[in-house]
């Protein structure tokens, strides 16, 4: 039988890292040896055992075969009210918070409620690539700001400022970056919805990594910034921060009438987040394995430093992050571009590291180097 898919699959590519997994399968059957593989950033630490214990206690509650129903539970709900009123000073009611089935998704979604065809959305270079497809799947269009080296604000509003159309609606935000580890300043925030309120854009602001961060900094949240929730919402992340990325579980909260229009897009395409997993992040949120949480914090800290000793014998050259779960390395100038050196590292290597490309064109001069990686027998690498 002979069909046509959607036009919409030719306005984008496949996801990076599927392209990537199939070259790194290749060279591990030909070479007979696992590649070491810096690639995507899965957070490998194991799941604390009193989550698990927890888990399994909420699947014999009675519940679990049940439709969860669209929004959160009460416990999901308090949860989330009470952490961000104890971790940033933020007030939130019920009516502002949604789960998520993993921050991704509500990425991919959040256009489909906020966006009309031919409207623009600003997307970080880099950037995590998840923000732009979804943008193209419904004819809107990305429009890239560039991140700057500054430390404490990485954001341009004069640049930025530059792209304002009357068709620019939304705007990504991601600190700490994805893929570059940089943090954002409070100061910082400040100014963007400022800024932000004076040209009527929408702050969508991915805060996945904000307990992920070392060297004594710590994250802000958007709506700490007074008059926020006017323009603003927020994803946040259970994967990072508990170890639970393969269990898909997120959220969103802040302004109230993007988070419905977000509910009533998942009424069409999801049931909501499974009970157990709902019951499970707000334990998670209000009895914190405190001693787990510093542990997977100095594992991936120290996996940072090491693995950052071994990658300059490669010729790269960069900072040490101060947040999320990547190393942005720029490459020697002995080389075309990131996918060229890339590959070469594969190749003779085989170490894989992702071309800063997969993340933007301002990445055509880096890679990406996820620390999520067990670095037993590192040395027969380098």
């Amino acid at each position: 039988m002979y069909f046509k898919t959607a036009k919409r699959l030719e306005l984008f590519s496949e996801y990076v890292f599927a392209k990537i997994g199939r070259e790194v399968a290749k060279i591990e059957k030909e070479a007979g040896k696992k590649v070491l593989n810096f690639g995507i950033g899965s957070p490998d630490v194991p799941t604390s055992e009193i989550y698990l214990d927890k888990l399994e206690e909420y699947l014999h509650d009675g519940k679990m075969h049940l439709y969860p129903g669209f929004r959160a539970c009460k416990e999901l709900s308090e949860a989330l009210i009470s952490w961000y009123q104890q971790r940033f000073n933020v007030d939130l009611n019920s009516d502002e918070l949604l789960p998520l089935l993993g921050a991704k998704e509500g990425i991919a979604h959040l256009p489909l409620a906020l966006l009309n065809e031919g409207d623009e959305i600003l997307i970080p270079n880099p950037g995590y690539p998840a923000y732009t497809d979804p943008a193209l799947m419904i004819g809107a269009k990305p429009i890239y700001y560039d991140l700057t080296d500054n430390e404490t604000n990485p954001i341009d509003l004069t640049s930025l400022s530059k792209l304002i159309t009357p068709k620019t609606k939304c705007m990504w935000v991601n600190f700490p970056s994805n893929p570059t580890g940089k943090i954002i300043t409070l100061s910082a925030l400040e100014e963007l919805v400022e800024f932000a309120k004076k040209h009527n854009l929408i702050i969508l602001y991915d805060n996945a990594y904000a307990e992920i961060t070392f060297d004594g900094n710590k994250a802000p949240s958007i709506l700490q910034i007074k008059g926020a929730k006017d323009i603003a919402i927020e994803i946040g992340s259970f994967s990072k921060t508990y170890s639970f990325a393969g269990l898909r579980m997120g959220w969103i909260v802040g302004n109230k009438q993007i988070v419905d229009a977000l509910a009533k897009v998942k009424s069409q395409v999801d049931s909501g987040m499974w009970l157990p997993l709902q019951k499970l992040g707000a334990y998670a949120l209000t009895n914190p394995d405190l001693v787990w949480q510093k542990q997977m914090l100095e594992s991936y800290q120290l996996r940072r430093d090491i693995i950052a000793k071994k990658l300059k014998t490669l010729g790269l050259i960069f900072e040490l992050p101060r947040g999320a779960l990547y190393i942005w390395a720029k490459i020697p100038d002995t080389y075309k571009n990131s996918e060229e050196y890339s590959m070469h590292i594969l190749h003779e290597k085989k170490i894989l590291l992702t071309p800063g490309t997969a993340f933007g064109s301002n990445g055509e001069r880096f890679v990406r180097v996820s620390y999520c990686v067990n670095i037993e027998g590192i040395e027969r690498y380098f």
